[in-house]
C-alpha cells in the first residue's frame, strides 16, 4: 500500500469516535451469488411414471382399514438431461446447484397419504377409515403432488391424477345433527303436544330408528318427532335432559352382505320448559315513601336501611336486581342531575327463594355542621328482574342526616369595648348598650345559644341570655345612677348552647364598659334607637322585583332609610356586613347621603335570594367612626312559589300483562318541590293528555297522589304493545311570576309495555302446501327452500321440524334467521330453511311429501312440501379393461407412423339413463413427454389410438422406451363427468443410430511424440436388440490421426493418436472426422474438436499491456469487491499456466487503491469508484527465471440504473463476446459501435455499452460438441447499449429494419434487435411468460489477453409468472403497435412526454412524494401481483433527512387482512424492513443514504422469497397456506397510508411505521408490467412524472468521477465533512446561548411587577338541604393552570397581570375570568341551589337575632375584607383607601 493511503487511514482512526456519533454505517459485503429464480429455469417438477393412477382392485371398499395400500408408483427427479431449457452454469456464470435434492410426494386429499418404500418406490395408503362412499360420483378424484427440492433455489412440483372408485359398506354409526339438540315447550302445554324433531343421519344412507326412555316425553321411532306425554307439575323443572338412541337398519350393504353389521348412537337432548314473566318485582316492608335517618357520626359503609324485594316468577323471571337509576336517567330534561347517589351504595345480598335483600350503605363520611353540608337526600330505587321482557318497579326514599352536638359556641370577637354617653341615653333604665354575638356550627337546638356573665358581682350590668345584649340591671334606676368612678368596668361573658348535653364556649368574651358622664354627645348616634336591633321580613323575590331599592317593611314601620348623626365634620361611611368573619351576604349599603351632621343610608339586596337555601340573615350595620356606631338587623325571607316540582329521574318503563282484567294499580310516582312553605311545596299529579299517546286517556288514570291505575284488558296482538304517558306534577299555589295564577309544573314520561302471553300460533306466510323440484345431486348441507314464519307474539321461541315423509332423514328443517335483534319489531318473523342432509337418489326415491312444522312452545303450525327429484348425470363413464389389466397396453416400433395401434379398443360405458355421448382425450402431466404425434379416432363412444409421422422417439436425448399417459373419457359430449384410464405404449427399438464419440473434451499434449487420448463411442439404440456393439470405427480425416485398438470393438473405447509432434504455438485446435458402424451396419459420420494441450516450458516472459473497462450501476459498488476484473497479461508462449506457472505482485497503483493479483487475476477488496487507474503488476515465471511487468489501464464508469431499463439490444451471430472485444482479432466491438452510430445517426462516442453476453443455445450432452469453427459460426452474442435521448423501441425498430447493413457494410452478422426471451418459451400450466429485464448482483466479465470488459449483468428473463395476473394495457394511446420481430407492443405516448420516462404502454414510471409530509398514492389491487410465482421491483430515493416511514403496502383495505398474502416495505431506523404477512425481514447490513437511488426486487416462487437491494441479496420463506387472491378490496399503497392512525393502518398492527416518506418511487414493475403511476385511485402531496431535483437532490447529479492523477479516497472527504459539521455545531450552540441569555434578561424586567389584588370570591351558597350540584366558585381562586418559571420568563413575567407600561403583545396569558367561569360551570353541570323540599330551618329562638344558625354554618366565605374603613383614618390614609377600596384603577396608578 502506498504511503498516502497509510496516512489517510491513520487520520481515519482519530475520527472514529465522531464517526460513530453521527451514526454513519460502513458498507458491508452482502450475498451476491444467489441465482435468479426465473432466468432460464424450468419450473417442471419430478416425473411420475404414470399420468393417472387407479385403485387395485377396480372398486375399493370404504371399510378398508387405515394403512391399506391403494397402489404403488415411482417418481424420478428432473435432471439437466430432462430440462432442455435450462442454461448451463458454464454459460451464465451462476452458481446454481444442478443436483436435485429430496423428492417428497404428498396427497391433496387428507384421506390418503404417501409412504416411501424400501426400494425407493412410493405407495398410496389410506389415512382414514371409513372412507366416504357418498363422495362425488362415489369415488375419490385428487392429485399426487411431487416436489423436488434444491439447495439454492425454490423447489419445483408436478402432479398426477388419482381416481379411486368406491364400493359401499355399513361402516358408519348414525350421527346426530346438530350434536347438541335443544327444544323448548311451555309449562302450560297440553298432553299430546308435538314440539320438535330429533335429527340423525347415517353416512352409509341406512334407515334410522329412534327410541328414548322417558315418562314425560316420547319420540316417533321413524320420524324422530317429540311429543309431550304428561302435563308439567305446578313448579316444573327449568329443563329436562333425555337420552335419545338412533339405530341404523344396515340397508347400505344389502343384498351383497346379508349379515350386515348394525350401529347405534345415543345422545342427550335438552328440553327447556319456558315460563312467562307475569309479575313485576315488589318492594316489601312499606319502604317506599318512607323516611330513613342516620347520625353524622356513622362511619363509611354504615348500614342505613335494609331493602327487600319480592318476585315469585320462575327462573330468570324471578331473579331480582336492586340498583340506583342509571346516570343518564338521573338527568332530567331540565338538565338537573341528582348527585346524591355517589354518597351511598347498595350492597346486594344473595337472593333467597323469591326475595332479594340489599343493604343501603354510606359511601362517604358526613359532617352535619360542615359549610354547605347536605342533610337531606331523595333516592330513587329500582328493582328489576332478569325475565324476558324485563320488568321493573321503583321506589322513592327520603334520607335525613341527624345532627350531634359536637361544636361549642365561638365568639365572633374576644374583646368588646363600649362607651356609654350620658347625654345620649338620658336616665333610661331600658337602654340596650352592646350586643355580644357568638356562633355555633351545630344546627337546631344544638346551635341555639344562651349568654351568661361569668364575672361575679359585676356592677350595674346584666346580659339578655337569648340575644346577648348588655343592659342595666332592673335594680339600676337609670343611666344617671351610674358612678363614673366605677368605670371602666370589665367582665367576662361566656356562651352555652342548648344541645344535650350543652356545650360552653372554650374562650370567653371580655367586655369593657366606659362611661362618659358629661354632656359630650357621642361621636355618632342612630336617628332611631330601633336601628340598633332591626327585625323585619321581606319577600323572597325582592331582588327580582325591587332591584337597587333599599329593603323596607311598612308593617314593621321601616321605610328603608337609616339615619345617624355625627358630631364632627369628618366624612362618614356606613357598611353592611355579616357579623361572622369571612362571610359573604347578599346585602350591601347604599351610598351615604348627608344633610349637615345628619347622614342617611340603607340596605340593598345585591343578588337573588332563596328561602330554600337561607331564610334568615343577621346583618351588622357599622358607621365607621371611632368608636364605631354598631347596629344589627335581622331579615327574614317570606317564601314565594318559585320552585317547580322535580322528578328524580327522567322516565321509567313499567309493564302490564295482557289478558288481565279489573282495576290494577301500576305504580305511584313522586316528585318533590324545593319551596319552603305550604302550599308552595305541596305537590299533586294529573295525566297530561296532550303529550300522552292518543289511546292513553280512556284506559289509564292518575290520582292526585300520583297513583297510576287501569281497568283495561290488553291484547298485544290487536292493540298497542307500548303506551307512553306523561304525568304532570304541579304545586299548590300560583307561581310567583305567573300571570294567570298557574302553578309550577313538571312532566314525567311513563312508558308502559304490554307483556305478551303466548296465545296465538305461528303462521307460515307462503301457503299451506308447496311443490319443490330439485336435482338429485344437491350436496349435503344445501338449503333448498326458505319459508317465512310469523308470530304476533314478538318475543316467541320457535322450534322447527318435520312431522312425516322424511325417508331416511335426508332432509332437515331448521331456523335460518329471525328478527329477534330488531328492538322495533311489532311481531316475530323468522325464516326456516329446508336443507338436504343426506344423499338423494332418483332411482331409490324420486319424490318426498314432507310435513313441516313450527312450534312456539305452546302452539303448532304445519305446511306440506312436496319435493320432486330431477334425474342428473351422477355416474361417470367406466372404462372396460381386460380382466387382470389396470391399463391399456400397446407396442409400436419407434419412429413409425401407425394409424391404429394393435391392441384393445378404448371403450367406456355410461350407466346413466341419459343417451351416452362420450368424448375421449389424451392427458399427460409430464411436460417432457412429446405426444404430439399421438391422435385419437372416435366413433360410437369408442376410440382407437394412432401415431402420425415421424412416430414416437425411443432413443436419447428425447425418446422413451415406454410412454405412460392417460385417456380421459367425458360424457355428455365432453361437458359432463370424466374418468381416466392409464395407457402404456412400449416403443420397440429400430436400429437408426450409429456410434458417436461421447466423452469430451479430447486433449493431445504438445511436444510429445505421437500423443494419444481416449475416445469412447456410444450407440443409443437398444442393446437387447443387438443394435449396438460391436462397432467398427474409421478415421475419415485428417490422415495424421489413427485409431489404436481392435477393428471390431465390443466396448466402444479407442485411443486416438496423432502421428508426430504438436506445437501449441502454431496450432491450438484440430478437428477429426469419424465414420462409426454398429453391429447391424448402421453408420454415423461425426466431426469432433481436438485441443492441443499446453506444457509448461522455460520460455521467458516479457512485458504486457492490457486495458480493462468496467461499467457498473450506481449503488452497486459492492458487486465489484473481490470480483475478477480480468487476467494479468504478460507475453508468454505458455498460455495455460497463468495461475500455476507464474507468481504476481502489485507494484503500484496510480491513486492508492488496493488491488490483488492472486492467481493472475486482478481484483480489489475495496469499493471501486469511477475513474482511471494505472496498475503495475510484476509477474515472475520461476521455471524460466524470467520477470515481466504487466501494465493495466483500468477505466471505471458508473451509470444510472435507468440506462439499463432504456437500453437496446442487438444480437450478433458468429461472434463470442471475447472475439468482439479482442483487439488481436480486429477490434470488432469498435466496428460494431461505428455501425450502430451510423445506422442510428447517433453522435460519435455517444453509445454506452452496458453489457456483452453470450446467448445460450441448447445442445444435448448426449451429443459431442461441435468443432470450434462451427460452434463460433453458430454462436450468438447480445450487446446491450444505451443511447442518450433515444427511445429503446425506436432504436430496435431502426436496427431491425437495417439488419442487412451490418453484414454488407461492416462484416458483422446481426440477426435480431430487441429479442423477446418469451418467444417460443413454454411455461408450466398456471403460468404465463412475461419478458423482464433485471440486473444481477455479480458483474458479467469478459476476459481476453489484451483487454477485458466487466459489464452490467443484465438479464432479459423469460419469467413464468402466475397466469392469474395479466394486466393488459389497451387503447391507452392512439398509434400503439406490436412489433412483428419480437411481438412486443409500444405506444408513441405523445401527449405524456412531459411526464417521461414512460413505459411501453404509456405508463408514467415516476412519482414524487413531497417533503411537506402526508404524501401517498393509492392504486387498484389489480395493478400489482404477489401471487407466486412472481417478480416485483421498484426504485426509490429518499429526501433528506431520512425518517421512518412506509414505502409500500399491498393488502386489503378492510378486515380480514391475514387471509391475503400482503406485502409491506418500510424504512425503520435508516434500514429497510420487509414484511410478507407473517414473515418479517429486516435488512440490517445496509444503512440507507438520502438522495441515493435504491433498486428493490423480490422474487417469490413457491414459499421462497429472494429479496434484492441493489447488489445485495437475501432469502427468506413465507407461509402461503392462507392465500386468498380475491383482490376486490385489495389496494397498493405507495409512499404511505392516507391518514396516520387510519382504519387501514389499524388493520396492520405489525407495521412499525405508517408515516409517509419523502422522496421518489419509480419503475414499479410487477409480473413484467410497469405500474402507471399517473393513475392512482387516491393521492395527496405527490406528483407523477420525473422526480424533482429539489426532492431527491439527485436528478442533475452526474456519475461520480475522479481525477485519474489525484484520486482522493472517500474517507478523506468524510474527515473534512466531520470537521465542518463540528464547527457548525459549535457556532450554532454559541448563537443559541447568546439569544437565550438576551431573552432571559429582557423577561426578568417584568418578572416582579407591583402587587395587585385578586378579587375572586369563594362563593358557596348552600344551606341545610342536599346540595345536589352547587356553583363552587371556590375553584376560581386558583388559576386555570400554574405557570412555570419558563412560561413566566417567556411572557415577560406579565401573564395575567395588568399592563404596567409594556406595549408588546402578550401571547400566552391566562384566560379571561368570564371565560374561565363559564368553563368551570360547564364542567360542574350544576344547579344554583340545593334541592330539599321538606326541611324548613326555622328562626331559632324567640326574639333572637342570632339568625338561622343552620344557615350560619352554610354561608359562604369571602377572601377579602371591606377596606373602606380606611377613609375614617384621615387624609393620610386616603391614598391607601383608594388603592384597596377600589377608588383608583391601575391605569391611574400607572399615570401617577
Amino acid at each position: 500500500m502506498i504511503q498516502s493511503d497509510v496516512q489517510h487511514r491513520y487520520l481515519l482512526i482519530h475520527c472514529l469516535f465522531l464517526f460513530l456519533l453521527i451514526n454513519l454505517s460502513s458498507t458491508q459485503v452482502c450475498q451476491t451469488d444467489i441465482p435468479d429464480f426465473f432466468y432460464n429455469v424450468s419450473f417442471a417438477g419430478p416425473l411420475f411414471d404414470q399420468t393417472t393412477y387407479t385403485s387395485l382392485p377396480t372398486y375399493f371398499s370404504v371399510g378398508s382399514p387405515i394403512g391399506t395400500t391403494v397402489f404403488t408408483f415411482n417418481v424420478q427427479p428432473q435432471t439437466i438431461n430432462t430440462r432442455p431449457s435450462f442454461v448451463s452454469t458454464a454459460v451464465t456464470g451462476r452458481a446454481l446447484n444442478l443436483v436435485g435434492g429430496i423428492i417428497t410426494v404428498t396427497s391433496s386429499n387428507p384421506s390418503f397419504i404417501v409412504t416411501t418404500l424400501s426400494n425407493g418406490s412410493y405407495a398410496l395408503v389410506t389415512n382414514t377409515t371409513p372412507l366416504n362412499y357418498f363422495s362425488p360420483n362415489h369415488r375419490y378424484l385428487f392429485n399426487l403432488i411431487g416436489t423436488q427440492s434444491y439447495s439454492n433455489r425454490p423447489p419445483v412440483s408436478s402432479t398426477a391424477v388419482v381416481q379411486i372408485n368406491l364400493v359401499n359398506d355399513n361402516v358408519n354409526a348414525p350421527i346426530f345433527q346438530p350434536a347438541n339438540q335443544t327444544f323448548s315447550i311451555s309449562e302450560t302445554a297440553r298432553i299430546g303436544t308435538r314440539f320438535g324433531t330429533v335429527y340423525a343421519t347415517d353416512a352409509d344412507n341406512d334407515g334410522i330408528i329412534y327410541s328414548m326412555n322417558s315418562n314425560q316425553f316420547s319420540i316417533d321411532p321413524s320420524t324422530g318427532v317429540l311429543q309431550l306425554q304428561q302435563t308439567f307439575q305446578s313448579s316444573p323443572n327449568a329443563q329436562y335432559s333425555v337420552v335419545v338412541t338412533a339405530s341404523d337398519d344396515g340397508s347400505s350393504c344389502l343384498p351383497l352382505q346379508p349379515a350386515c353389521p348394525r350401529f347405534s348412537t345415543s345422545k342427550t337432548i335438552t328440553i327447556f320448559v319456558t315460563a312467562v314473566n307475569k309479575r313485576s318485582p315488589q318492594f316489601l316492608n312499606q319502604i317506599c315513601g318512607s323516611v330513613v335517618s342516620f347520625y353524622e357520626s356513622n362511619p363509611v359503609g354504615a348500614n342505613i336501611t335494609t331493602i327487600a324485594v319480592f318476585d315469585d316468577d320462575r327462573g330468570d323471571n324471578g331473579q331480582i336486581t336492586i340498583s340506583f337509576p342509571s346516570e343518564q336517567s338521573r338527568t332530567t330534561e331540565s338538565g338537573w342531575r341528582n348527585t346524591a347517589y355517589s354518597q351511598f351504595y347498595i350492597q346486594p345480598l344473595l337472593q333467597t327463594s323469591t326475595t332479594r335483600t340489599a343493604i343501603l350503605r354510606t359511601n362517604i363520611s358526613f359532617d352535619y355542621d360542615a359549610p354547605g353540608a347536605v342533610r337531606v337526600w331523595y333516592l330513587f330505587l329500582l328493582a328489576m328482574d332478569n325475565g324476558t321482557p324485563q320488568r321493573q318497579s321503583f321506589c322513592s326514599l327520603r334520607i335525613n342526616l341527624l345532627d350531634l352536638n359536637d361544636n361549642p359556641p365561638v365568639f365572633i370577637m374576644t374583646t368588646w369595648n363600649y362607651t356609654i354617653y350620658r347625654s345620649a341615653f338620658g336616665n333610661s333604665n331600658s337602654a340596650r348598650f352592646l350586643r355580644i354575638i357568638a356562633s355555633d356550627a351545630d344546627s337546631g337546638s344544638n346551635g341555639l345559644i344562651n349568654y351568661y356573665i361569668g364575672t361575679v358581682n359585676v356592677p350595674y350590668f346584666t346580659i339578655n341570655q337569648t340575644t346577648g345584649t348588655i343592659i342595666l340591671r332592673s335594680s339600676v334606676l337609670g343611666v344617671y345612677s351610674l358612678d363614673v368612678t366605677q368605670f371602666p368596668i370589665t367582665f367576662q361573658v361566656y356562651a352555652q348552647d342548648r344541645g344535650s348535653p350543652p356545650r360552653i364556649s372554650e374562650t370567653n368574651a371580655t367586655v369593657i364598659m366606659y362611661y362618659n358622664n358629661g354632656n359630650d354627645p357621642p361621636p355618632a348616634r342612630w336617628g332611631d334607637a330601633r336601628y340598633e336591633e332591626l327585625n323585619f321580613s321581606i319577600r323572597e323575590k325582592y331582588y327580582e322585583v325591587n332591584r337597587n331599592a333599599p329593603v323596607s317593611n311598612s308593617t314593621y314601620g321601616f321605610n328603608g332609610t337609616i339615619f345617624y348623626q355625627l358630631t364632627s365634620q369628618t366624612s362618614s361611611i356606613m357598611t353592611v356586613s355579616s357579623p361572622f368573619p369571612n362571610t359573604n351576604i347578599p346585602f350591601s349599603d347604599l351610598p351615604v347621603g348627608r344633610n349637615g351632621f345628619t347622614f342617611n343610608s340603607g340596605i340593598v339586596v345585591t343578588r337573588g335570594l332563596h328561602a330554600e337555601i337561607q331564610i334568615v340573615y343577621l346583618i351588622y350595620i357599622r358607621v365607621l367612626v371611632n368608636p364605631p356606631l354598631i347596629g344589627s338587623t335581622t331579615i327574614t325571607l317570606v317564601d314565594e312559589n318559585d320552585q317547580i316540582p322535580t322528578f328524580d329521574i327522567r322516565s321509567i318503563v313499567l309493564s302490564v300483562v295482557e289478558n288481565e282484567s279489573g282495576n290494577r294499580v301500576i305504580a305511584q310516582i313522586q316528585a318533590f318541590d324545593r319551596d319552603v312553605d305550604y302550599p308552595n311545596n305541596f305537590v299533586q299529579y294529573r295525566l297530561n293528555g296532550q303529550l300522552s299517546d292518543a289511546e292513553v286517556p280512556p284506559i289509564f288514570f292518575v290520582a292526585a297522589n300520583g297513583t297510576i291505575w287501569t281497568n283495561t284488558t290488553f291484547d298485544r296482538e290487536s292493540n298497542k304493545t307500548l303506551y307512553r304517558l306523561f304525568i304532570t306534577a304541579y304545586d299548590g299555589a300560583p307561581a310567583w311570576d305567573a300571570t294567570n295564577n298557574e302553578p309550577n309544573t313538571q312532566d314525567f314520561q311513563f312508558d308502559i309495555q304490554v307483556i305478551d302471553v303466548n296465545d296465538v300460533p305461528p303462521v307460515f306466510v307462503n301457503s299451506s302446501s308447496i311443490t319443490l323440484t330439485i336435482n338429485e345431486t344437491v350436496a349435503n348441507g344445501t338449503g333448498v327452500l326458505n319459508l317465512t314464519i310469523t308470530d304476533t307474539d314478538f318475543d316467541t321461541i320457535l322450534d322447527f321440524g318435520i312431522l312425516s315423509g322424511n325417508i331416511k332423514n335426508v332432509f332437515s328443517f331448521n331456523l335460518l334467521s329471525d328478527n329477534l335483534a330488531d328492538t322495533a319489531r311489532t311481531q316475530y318473523s323468522g325464516t326456516g330453511q329446508l336443507s338436504v342432509v343426506g344423499p338423494l337418489s332418483y332411482t331409490t326415491t324420486p319424490n318426498y311429501t314432507l310435513v313441516l312444522f313450527a312450534f312456539d312452545t305452546q302452539n303448532l303450525a304445519t305446511i306440506t312440501v312436496t319435493v320432486i327429484l330431477l334425474q342428473q348425470n351422477i355416474r361417470p363413464p367406466v372404462f372396460l379393461l381386460k380382466p387382470g389389466f389396470s391399463a391399456y397396453e400397446y407396442q409400436v416400433p419407434e419412429s413409425t407412423a401407425v394409424s391404429i395401434l394393435n391392441g384393445p379398443t378404448i371403450q367406456a360405458l355410461d350407466y346413466d339413463p341419459l343417451p351416452p355421448s362420450i368424448v375421449y382425450n389424451i392427458v399427460t402431466t409430464n411436460n417432457n413427454l412429446n405426444l404430439n404425434t399421438l391422435y385419437l379416432t372416435q366413433s360410437n363412444n369408442e376410440a382407437t389410438l394412432g401415431i402420425s409421422a415421424p412416430g414416437l422417439l425411443r432413443d436419447l436425448p428425447f425418446g422413451y422406451n415406454i410412454y405412460n399417459f392417460s385417456i380421459q373419457a367425458t360424457d355428455q359430449g365432453g361437458a359432463g363427468l370424466s374418468s381416466y384410464a392409464p395407457v402404456t405404449i412400449q416403443v420397440i427399438d429400430i436400429n437408426n443410430n450409429g456410434p458417436i464419440p461421447t466423452n469430451p473434451p479430447w486433449i493431445l499434449t504438445e511436444g510429445v511424440l505421437n500423443p494419444t487420448t481416449s475416445i469412447v463411442f456410444t450407440d443409443y439404440d437398444d442393446p437387447t436388440q443387438n443394435n449396438t456393439v460391436p462397432f467398427i470405427v474409421q478415421i475419415i480425416s485428417p490422415t495424421t490421426f489413427t485409431l489404436v485398438g481392435p477393428t471390431v470393438n465390443y466396448n466402444g473405447t479407442y485411443q486416438l493418436m496423432y502421428n508426430g509432434i504438436l506445437n501449441r504455438t502454431s496450432t491450438k485446435n484440430l478437428t477429426v472426422t469419424f465414420n462409426g458402424t454398429d453391429a447391424r451396419g448402421f453408420s454415423a459420420v461425426t466431426t469432433i474438436p481436438v485441443i492441443v494441450g499446453d506444457v509448461l516450458s522455460s520460455s521467458p516472459i516479457s512485458d504486457g499491456f492490457k486495458t480493462i473497462r468496467v461499467v457498473y450501476i450506481n449503488g452497486y459498488i459492492n458487486s465489484l469487491k473481490n470480483t475478477p476484473l480480468g487476467s494479468v497479461y504478460v507475453n508468454d508462449l505458455d498460455d495455460w499456466f497463468r495461475s500455476t506457472g507464474r507468481t504476481y505482485s502489485v507494484r503500484s497503483v496510480s491513486n492508492g487503491q488496493l488491488f490483488s493479483a492472486a492467481q493472475g487475476v486482478l481484483s480489489t477488496p475495496d469499493p471501486l469508484y469511477p475513474g482511471s487507474y494505472t496498475i503495475l503488476v510484476d509477474a515472475t515465471k520461476p521455471i524460466a527465471a524470467s520477470t515481466a511487468t504487466s501494465t493495466i489501464d483500468l477505466q471505471v464508469t458508473s451509470v444510472d440504473s435507468e440506462y439499463v431499463r432504456q437500453a437496446a439490444t442487438i444480437r450478433i451471430q458468429g461472434e463470442y463476446p471475447a472475439t468482439l472485444i479482442d483487439p488481436s482479432l480486429g477490434n470488432r466491438m469498435n466496428t460494431l459501435r461505428t455501425a450502430l452510430e451510423t445506422i442510428l445517426l447517433a453522435s460519435s462516442n455517444s453509445i454506452i455499452i452496458l453489457a456483452i453476453r453470450s446467448v445460450y443455445q441448447y445442445r444435448s450432452p448426449y451429443y459431442p460438441p461441435l468443432p470450434l469453427a462451427v460452434a463460433q459460426q453458430q454462436a450468438l452474442t447480445d450487446v446491450i447499449f444505451y443511447v442518450p435521448s433515444m427511445n429503446k423501441n425506436d432504436i430496435e425498430n431502426t436496427l431491425n429494419a437495417n439488419l442487412g447493413l451490418f453484414a454488407s457494410r461492416y462484416g458483422i452478422t446481426a440477426t435480431a434487435s430487441g429479442p423477446n426471451p418469451c418467444s417460443g418459451y413454454v411455461c408450466p400450466t398456471g403460468t404465463v411468460c412475461r419478458p423482464t429485464r433485471a440486473i444481477q448482483s455479480s458483474p458479467y466479465p469478459i476476459d481476453t489477453n489484451q483487454t477485458s470488459f466487466v459489464g452490467v449483468n443484465v438479464v432479459d428473463s423469460a419469467d413464468c409468472v402466475n397466469a392469474t395476473y395479466a394486466t393488459v394495457y389497451t387503447n391507452t394511446q392512439v398509434g400503439c403497435s406490436t412489433n412483428t420481430f419480437n411481438n412486443l407492443t409500444y405506444c408513441p405516448c405523445t401527449s405524456l412526454q412531459s411526464l417521461a420516462p414512460l413505459g411501453p404502454y404509456c405508463q408514467v414510471l415516476g412519482r414524487s412524494f413531497n417533503e411537506n409530509g402526508g404524501a401517498y398514492a393509492v392504486y387498484s389491487g389489480a395493478t400489482f401481483s404477489n401471487l407466486a410465482p412472481t417478480r416485483f421491483s421498484f426504485d426509490f430515493a429518499i429526501q433528506p433527512p431520512i425518517a421512518d416511514g412506509l414505502i409500500l403496502l399491498y393488502g386489503r383495505n378492510t378486515t380480514p387482512v391475514n387471509d391475503f398474502f400482503w406485502t409491506a416495505v418500510e424504512i425503520y431506523q435508516s434500514q429497510l424492513r420487509f414484511q410478507f404477512r407473517d414473515t418479517m425481514l429486516t435488512v440490517s447490513d445496509i444503512t440507507l443514504n438520502a438522495s441515493t437511488w435504491y433498486h428493490v426486487e423480490y422474487q417469490y416462487v413457491d414459499s421462497t422469497i429472494l429479496v434484492s437491494i441493489n447488489d445485495c441479496k437475501y432469502t427468506t420463506s413465507a407461509n402461503a397456506t392462507l392465500k386468498n387472491y380475491d383482490i376486490s378490496n385489495v389496494q397498493l399503497y405507495l409512499g404511505g397510508l392516507p391518514v396516520t392512525g387510519s382504519l387501514v393502518s389499524g388493520l396492520y398492527p405489525s407495521l412499525t411505521q405508517v408515516n409517509t416518506f419523502s422522496g421518489c418511487i419509480r419503475n414499479v414493475l410487477s409480473g413484467g408490467y410497469y405500474l402507471d403511476m399517473n393513475s392512482p385511485l387516491l393521492s395527496s402531496n405527490s406528483n407523477a412524472g420525473q422526480c424533482s431535483c429539489s426532492l431527491t437532490n439527485s436528478c442533475l447529479l452526474s456519475p461520480l468521477k475522479r481525477d485519474s492523477a489525484n484520486i482522493i479516497p472517500w474517507y478523506t472527504w468524510l474527515i473534512l465533512a466531520l470537521v465542518l459539521l463540528l464547527l457548525s455545531t459549535i457556532i450554532a450552540l454559541g448563537l443559541l446561548t447568546c439569544i437565550r441569555k438576551r431573552q432571559q434578561l429582557k423577561a426578568l424586567a417584568g418578572l416582579y411587577p407591583d402587587d395587585t389584588r385578586d378579587n375572586i370570591i369563594d362563593y358557596k351558597e348552600t344551606a341545610g338541604e342536599e346540595d345536589h350540584s352547587t356553583y363552587n366558585l371556590g375553584v376560581l381562586k386558583k388559576p386555570v393552570y400554574a405557570l412555570t418559571d419558563e412560561e413566566i420568563i417567556a411572557n415577560g413575567g406579565r401573564s395575567g397581570l395588568p399592563n404596567m407600561g409594556y406595549t408588546d403583545t402578550i401571547t400566552n396569558r391566562r384566560p379571561a375570568l368570564g371565560d374561565y367561569i363559564d368553563e368551570k360551570l360547564n364542567e360542574q353541570q350544576v344547579t344554583p341551589y340545593a334541592n330539599d323540599t321538606q326541611l324548613h330551618y326555622r328562626y331559632e329562638g324567640e326574639g333572637s337575632i342570632a339568625s338561622d344558625l343552620s344557615s350560619i354554618e352554610s354561608i359562604h366565605y369571602q377572601d377579602e375584607n371591606d377596606f373602606r374603613f380606611l377613609y375614617s383614618w384621615g387624609p393620610k390614609f386616603s391614598r391607601l383607601a383608594d388603592l384597596y377600596a377600589g377608588g383608583v384603577d391601575y391605569d391611574d396608578l400607572d399615570n401617577a
